[in-house]
């Protein structure tokens, strides 16, 4: 089983690290304006459940995605996660509604790419949230991933706690304090 193992921190400015990034050689994966929309199910609330489907719309490419449930790791966050390419988000979201899902939220956001350290390293701006840095590792073994991501936070000067709360829940958290 692979899992996505990522460290989220909010950052003041995605600046200083891309200047890390830049300076260290880090390879420049491109930059998106993803667009992304949550779907819950008519069998289980993915709220409670901890899980999580969305298709990715970033204009060029397109993505469904499952993540079940997260799994805490030492400083970082893991959990199953499946994705699967598709032709056109707008005839996947009326599949999933045609077949009794419904929308939950979006999110969008602006994404810049890193790989670094065998990891992929994302500067975000979200939409009503700020700015932040996920860094990401695919593995088998969550604990070791975690491991070298802490390590890589250090080299990056990325203070604070590691965030497990993804956007979508941010977003929706906010918009219940509005």
């Amino acid at each position: 089983m692979l899992y996505e193992v990522e460290s989220k921190n909010r950052v003041e400015s995605i600046d200083g690290i891309k200047k890390i990034l830049d300076d260290n050689g880090a390879g420049y994966l491109g930059v998106s304006m993803q667009d992304d929309m949550y779907y819950n199910s008519p069998l289980r609330d993915y709220a409670k459940t901890d899980e999580a489907l969305r298709i990715r719309n970033t204009g060029e490419s397109a993505e469904l995605t499952y993540k079940g449930p997260k799994v805490r790791t030492e400083g970082a966050k893991a959990r199953e996660e499946y994705n699967v390419s598709i032709s056109s988000a707008a005839d996947m979201e009326k599949v999933l509604l045609k077949t009794g899902f419904f929308i939950s939220r979006g999110v969008k956001k602006r994404r810049e790419e890193y790989s670094f350290m065998g990891a992929t390293i994302a500067l975000d701006i979200v939409e009503g949230l700020g700015h932040f840095v996920e860094i990401e590792i695919i593995s088998e073994d969550k604990d070791s991933a975690a491991e070298k991501i802490n390590g890589i936070k250090k080299f990056l000067k990325i203070t604070g706690e590691s965030i497990s709360t993804s956007y979508l829940e941010m977003i929706i958290e906010k918009e219940g304090n509005d």
